[in-house]
């Protein structure tokens, strides 16, 4: 149960230094191309089915719905899951066990820790995070290519790791519309296949019925101790 909600926190920071912090704006700072966005997504390889992303207020709510059936070494598993994000909290509920989980947004930490810093703190932060961004990437042999292609209208850039994965994301914000993983033999792919701006019903944005979610000291206590050593790292390179 522990993990199932520690692994929104760990993801996040894995990508701090090469997309969060990549720009001359932090990532809470950056406007999305849209207000609100429905944006479907087709799943296949050892997971299939499909996952819809909805996004209001510019990208600061956000609801994920995902229905997918797993297949690994001849077993199948059934997964239905909505997470649902807000500035503060990230909850996510799991719809076969009817279990739920609540955590700190990691994001909040990093903006409380962000605003602690002197004027000048803040702008060496920013300068340091455009200098480490590529090398970050470049020290994962990997690779980021602005402006790669176009998906769906969007130019996206095209940020790629060790280990055979890929991701495109609409330039410049942390928005993906496709994902590729070929690892071990393990093969992924999520492709973004619509996008639709119209206004989308609250009710996309309401929690499950009958499910409580349950908060995660340890989840908390993760990220806010990765938040302290990312924005020390980027006021202090060489310290840190």
């Amino acid at each position: 149960m522990k993990r199932y909600l520690l692994l929104p926190a760990v993801m996040l920071f894995l990508a701090v230094p090469a997309r969060v912090f990549a720009a001359q704006e932090m990532l809470w700072e950056k406007q999305l191309p849209f207000k609100t966005a429905t944006i479907r997504y087709a799943i296949k390889g050892m997971e299939e089915g499909k996952e819809i992303l909805y996004i209001r207020d510019s990208g600061r709510e956000r609801a994920i719905y995902r229905d997918t059936v797993t297949n690994v070494m001849g077993v199948s598993m059934t997964n239905s899951t909505v997470t649902l994000k807000t500035p503060d909290y990230i909850y996510t509920y799991d719809l076969e066990k009817g279990q739920g989980f609540k955590g700190v947004n990691p994001q909040k930490f990093m903006i409380e820790e962000y605003n602690k810093l002197s004027v000048a703190e803040q702008a060496m932060v920013r300068d340091n995070a455009r200098k480490m961004g590529a090398a970050y990437t470049e020290g994962m042999e990997g690779t980021q290519q602005p402006n790669a292609v176009e998906i769906l209208g969007y130019s996206c850039d095209r940020v790629e790791l060790t280990g055979g994965t890929a991701t495109y994301l609409i330039h410049d914000t942390d928005i993906a519309l496709k994902t590729e993983m070929n690892m071990m033999g393990m093969n992924l792919a999520i492709v973004a296949e619509s996008i639709d701006k119209a206004a989308i019903d609250d009710a996309r944005f309401q929690h499950p019925a009958g499910i409580i979610a349950e908060s995660n000291n340890d989840s908390d206590t993760m990220a806010k101790s990765m938040a302290i050593q990312a924005i020390a790292l980027l006021k202090d390179p060489e310290s840190a």
